[in-house]
Order: structure tokens, then sequence, then C-alpha cells
């Protein structure tokens, strides 16, 4: 009697075929924990970016203060080179009554540092980052 006829010996593949979904589905899950960790490297890349730059506005709003509305260049250093800093400052002038004198009082100078969000690299352009004397 043939052995090639024997139904014990009779290859069918199922163990193939569990074999291949399974990596299959390893490498699905694999593929999506690349991405998570690709978005999660993204975020931390963007927060340290605006971290750095957040600390460089303050440093500039500290030191220079009023003297930043004179109209001289503000740069900050960020790892993609020197970026140039809008200056806005607002004067508010006020009138104040006591008792029936009226005075005119100027109030501090408000002084608001602007980086574009396009040029810390992090994306949107309708959404700057903002340092003002006013926070």
């Amino acid at each position: 009697m043939s052995t090639c006829f024997d139904p014990r010996r009779r290859q069918r593949g199922d163990m193939m075929l569990e074999a291949l979904v399974g990596v299959l589905i390893t490498s699905i899950i694999g593929a999506g924990l690349a991405h998570v960790a690709s978005r999660v490297l993204s975020g931390q890349r963007d927060a340290k970016v605006e971290n750095i730059a957040v600390e460089q506005l303050r440093a500039q709003l500290e030191s220079g203060g009023i003297s930043l509305c004179d109209g001289g260049a503000v740069t900050i250093r960020l790892p993609g080179g020197d970026k140039i800093v809008d200056v806005d400052c607002e004067v508010a002038a006020a009138n104040i009554t006591v008792a029936g004198i009226a005075r005119a009082i100027d109030a501090p100078q408000r002084v608001e540092l602007r980086v574009a969000a396009a040029d810390l690299g992090i994306g949107d352009e309708n959404a700057p980052l903002i340092v003002s004397s006013r926070q």
C-alpha cells in the first residue's frame, strides 16, 4: 500500500494559512504603532520649538520692555535659524475723575511680540505665537 494516499499524511495547509493571517495582523498593528509614534514625536518637536520661542520672547520683553517700541529689529534664535519678531505697541491714555477733579494719565504701554507659526515651522499661519506685557 502506498503512503501517498494515506489520509493522515495529507497536508491541507491550515497551519500555513493561520500563520500568514497572524503575520498580516501583526504587521497592521506594527504599522499603526509606527504612525502613532511618529505623530507623538512630531508633537513633541513642535512643543519644544514653541517653548524655546516663548522663553526667548519673554527674555526680550523683560530686558527690552517699552524700548522695544523704538523700532529696533527684534530677532530670536530658533533651530531653523534666526526669525524676525513683529513688535506691536499700544499707548493707553485714561481720564480719571476723583472728587470732581479730572486728571489725564498715561497708562503703561502694552508691548506685544508676535511670531508667525510658519516661521516656527509648526503649521497654521493663522495662529501666531504672541507674548505680551498684558498677559
